[in-house]
Parts: structure tokens; C-alpha cells; sequence
């Protein structure tokens, strides 16, 4: 019997020491740390797979964004930059913590390395404004530092923009139209899409930083995403792009319901000068308040529900938001303030020409308040526009003969106040972001920027309407160092004119 107890507590001491065998919880623990590191792109602009482990846990962190073991989740920064990726791995009650610095891309960075190809079934010379051309459309970027298609598809029509520019300049403004919704360079799925020459502006960069900028700005609620492309057209490169949205209703972009023939529907239109020009008498697509044409987009005029109930109704709407500025009382109701007010801080900041001519949206929802945007058409802007006041000093938009609606709000005291409550925490909390932000996106362009200016050798010769300051600066970052000192220089300004008495008494010098 004792030779058996004997036996019996020799295997148990036996099986004890094996099962008690210990884990060296530092080797392991950076061992699948080193798995992890291994396994990250050296630039990261998309989601990509991490290991997963059967003897360890893992929980990541970065940019506020949390996340299991299996795959990255990436998400834009601001601007290209280093972040700091935070994981846990831990087995049992054992936990080590570790931190690798990542290098991310923004969506819309140069890196990327963006690039549309358009295949159409006769020369480019032969789009026109009014027909689209049928098109095979092949978009290339680098994911994760490897290129590779992005969108491919012969289901796709082009055909010119229809604005100034088209007949002003060799390279021409397109729209892309796709049969169905389709999400280029990670942008919302649509159907529409438009590739802005950007000629005039030799920063290239205009519109890209006011659309970044005003991404910040809590008060506008939609913002129009922008990517660098370069475009090629039948194998024949034409330069250097910036994609944007199309400014339209879309369930995957401004999500508003418009019904044709309803009057206290969704909205969206246009103060559009041109109209003058264009037609002689009213239409139901546009009407006038106070002198002032508005191009009607939405509901679509070309609905057979559609008719005259849109333009009475925008006509009384507009008004009486007016009125209610004019007497100073009331207002509130009607119209989205801290938009508005955000929206016209762009524009004045920009020193936007065309603030009160066209490409100045404005939409409503169905029972709700005329609210502004998106923002659009800003080649023309920060400091790139002979024909006008283009300097950093005095103020423009809310002008009597530019943007009425602007010049209402700042005739009542306490929008006034609003105004300059609000430009301070642009000032301090936004702008300095915009600042870090403009020399890291234009060096991620430069070398496609330098590609564009050997096609369109344009740099030393007069582009109208390009001023002095602009004709100064003979290469690439010399134009993005004007736009910079500009914007610095005009934000400064309008910081200390709000505090002088004319800016409380309403007198815009």
C-alpha cells in the first residue's frame, strides 16, 4: 500500500512541475510586439491586417480611435503626420503596454499618389459643354505604399464645366458623371464628381485650403471633401487636378429630401448674377428678391411635379428672412446664425470675389431654417484677383453692392458681436491648424505641381487675373508662400479692425 501511495504522489509531483512550467511574460509579450511592428506600412493611408495571436491579447489606440487585433482601422489626420500607436497585450492577469510611432497620410496628401486615367472614343478637343462623352475611367493610388486600382469601370461619361474658366483657359474644368454611385479615392459614393483646372490659381491650392479649413468649423454641416489627381485623357497627361464633390442633394453627401411640386420642401440654390445675362424674364428655375437672382437646383426643374409653387416660395421665404434682418428682430428663426456667420467669415477672410455674384449657395430643409453652403469658387480668392481691392486690408463681402444678405446680418449690432466673438476662436483655435497644416499638403503636391507648370508653362506669364504678387513668384512654393503670408496677414487685420469703433458702429472700411 505504500508503494502505491508513494507511486501515486511521485506522478502527481511529476504532472505538477510540468503544468507549473513558467512563462517568460517579457520575451513574449515583445516578441508579438516585434509580430506587430512587422506587419506596419511605413506610410499608412488605408486599413490594413495585423496579426492575431492564440497565446495573447491585443487592443490598439490612436487618435482617439480604439480597436481589436485583426486589422488597422485608419483614419484620416488633418494633414500628414507621425502619431503615436498605443497597444496592450496581455495574457491571464499579465499586461505589458508598448508605443510605435506611425506615419499616416491624409486623405487628401500628394502621397497618395492619385491618378485618373480617361479613356474616350475620339481626342478630348471634341468634349463640349453641353453632351457627355461616353468614358472608361481607371483610378490608380498608392495604398499602403504600393499602387494599386482604386476604381475601374467603362460605365462613366465626361463633359466640360460649364463656367468662366472653360473659355478662358487651355486646361479646361471637367465634370464626371458615373452610372452608378462610386466612391473615387475614398470620397462619398455618387454619380457626380468635377475635376477643377485650377489654372489661374498657381498654388493650385485655393480651393483645397478653404475646404480643409472649413472642415473645422462645427457651424457649417456639410464640407466638401477635395483630392490632388493627376488627370490623363487618352494617354495624354493635362495636368495636375483637384476632385471634388459636385454641390447637389445626395443621400451619401448633403442627405435632404426634395420633393417637385411641394412647396415647404428641400432646397438648395444659388446666387447666381449671371442670370442677368442670360435670360430676359423669370422663369420658375429662378427668382428675384431685392434685385438679386437665385438659380433654383433643387427640386430638379426637369420633374414633371415641378413648377411655379418653388419660386413663390423661396421668394416669400428670402424675403421675410430679410425683413426680419431689417427690423433687427426675429431673425433667428428663420436662419441657421452660427452657420451663416461661419460662412461669411470664409468668405471675408478669402477675400472672395465672388461673394456677392455667384457660386454662393443657399438650402433649406423642409420646416427648418435657410442655412448656407456648401462653400465654392474660391480660384479667385486670398490675394488672386486684379480687378478688385485684393489686399489683406479692408473689408469687402458685406459691402452694399457685393453680398446682400451678408450686408443685412452685419447691420444688426449683436450679429456683429457674433461675428467677432466668433472670428476669435477661428483665430486662435483654427487658423493655427490651417497654418501647420499649408506646407505640409503643398510639399506632398510639389513634385506633381512641378509636373503641371512643365505642361502649362505658365509661372512667369500674366494669367488674368492674376496681380502683381502673384506674378512675383516664379515657382510652385513661391506661390504657396504668398498664399500663406496672405492669409496670415489678412487674418491679422481683420483681428484688430473688429476691435476699432468703425467695426462696432457698422462703417466696413
Amino acid at each position: 500500500m505504500k508503494k502505491i501511495t508513494m507511486m501515486i504522489m511521485i506522478v502527481a509531483m511529476s504532472i505538477g512541475i510540468f503544468g507549473c512550467e513558467t512563462v517568460d511574460y517579457d520575451l513574449l509579450f515583445e516578441e508579438r510586439s516585434n509580430e506587430i511592428i512587422a506587419a506596419i506600412p511605413d506610410t499608412i493611408n488605408t486599413n490594413f491586417a495585423l496579426p492575431t495571436f492564440d497565446d495573447v491579447e491585443v487592443s490598439f489606440e490612436y487618435l482617439d480611435v480604439s480597436f481589436g487585433e485583426g486589422e488597422f482601422i485608419y483614419e484620416s489626420p488633418f494633414y500628414d503626420q507621425d502619431v503615436e500607436l498605443n497597444y496592450i497585450i496581455s495574457k491571464g492577469n499579465q499586461t505589458a503596454e508598448f508605443t510605435e510611432t506611425i506615419h499616416l497620410l491624409a486623405d487628401d496628401s500628394g502621397y497618395n499618389g492619385y491618378k485618373l486615367y480617361i479613356d474616350l472614343p475620339y481626342s478630348v478637343n471634341n468634349v463640349t459643354l453641353d453632351e457627355y462623352t461616353q468614358a472608361t475611367v481607371l483610378g490608380i493610388m498608392t495604398k499602403n505604399g504600393i499602387a494599386e486600382t482604386d476604381v475601374e469601370t467603362n460605365a462613366a461619361q465626361i463633359r466640360g464645366r460649364r463656367n468662366s474658366t472653360w473659355f478662358s483657359y487651355p486646361k479646361k474644368p471637367f465634370r464626371l458623371r458615373f452610372d452608378e454611385n462610386t466612391s473615387l479615392f475614398g470620397m462619398p459614393e455618387a454619380k457626380n464628381y468635377v475635376l477643377l483646372a485650377e489654372y489661374a490659381d498657381k498654388s493650385l491650392m485655393r480651393n483645397a485650403v478653404v475646404h480643409k479649413m472649413s472642415s473645422l468649423l462645427d457651424n457649417l454641416s456639410y464640407t466638401l471633401e477635395v483630392r490632388f489627381v493627376e488627370l490623363y485623357i487618352n494617354t495624354v497627361y493635362m495636368g495636375l487636378y483637384v476632385l471634388t464633390e459636385q454641390v447637389e442633394f445626395h443621400k451619401n453627401k448633403l442627405n435632404i429630401e426634395t420633393i417637385a411640386g411641394i412647396a415647404d420642401t428641400g432646397y438648395l440654390f444659388e446666387l447666381d448674377m449671371r442670370y442677368y445675362d442670360n435670360f430676359t424674364a423669370l422663369n420658375d428655375e429662378w427668382f428675384m428678391v431685392a434685385d438679386k437672382p437665385y438659380n433654383i437646383k433643387e427640386p430638379d426643374s426637369d420633374d414633371l411635379e415641378y413648377s411655379s409653387v418653388h419660386s413663390e416660395y423661396l421668394t416669400n421665404y428670402l424675403t421675410s428672412v430679410e425683413n426680419a434682418l431689417i427690423a433687427k428682430s426675429g431673425y433667428e428663426t428663420l436662419m441657421d446664425v452660427p452657420g451663416w456667420i461661419d460662412f461669411f467669415i470664409m468668405h471675408e477672410l478669402m477675400k472672395n470675389v465672388d461673394v456677392g455674384f455667384s457660386s454662393v449657395f443657399y438650402y433649406k430643409e423642409a420646416g427648418g431654417p435657410l442655412r448656407p453652403g456648401p462653400l465654392w469658387d474660391f480660384d479667385f480668392a486670398i490675394g488672386n484677383a486684379d480687378y478688385i481691392d485684393y489686399g489683406p486690408e479692408n473689408f469687402y463681402g458685406m459691402k452694399a453692392y457685393k453680398n446682400r444678405l451678408f450686408k443685412l446680418m452685419m447691420d444688426v449690432p449683436e450679429l456683429r458681436l457674433q461675428f467677432r466673438e466668433r472670428f476669435n476662436d477661428i483665430f486662435y483655435d483654427v487658423l493655427p491648424e490651417v497654418y501647420d497644416m499649408i506646407p505640409i499638403l503643398s510639399e506632398s503636391i510639389e513634385t506633381q505641381a512641378n509636373r503641371n507648370f512643365d505642361k502649362w508653362e505658365i509661372m512667369e506669364i500674366y494669367v488674368w487675373p492674376n496681380p502683381e504678387e502673384v506674378m512675383n513668384e516664379n515657382t510652385f512654393m513661391g506661390q504657396v508662400a504668398y498664399l500663406e503670408l496672405y492669409l496670415h496677414e489678412r487674418s491679422n487685420w481683420m483681428y484688430g479692425i473688429m476691435f476699432e469703433d468703425e467695426y462696432l458702429n457698422g462703417i466696413f472700411v
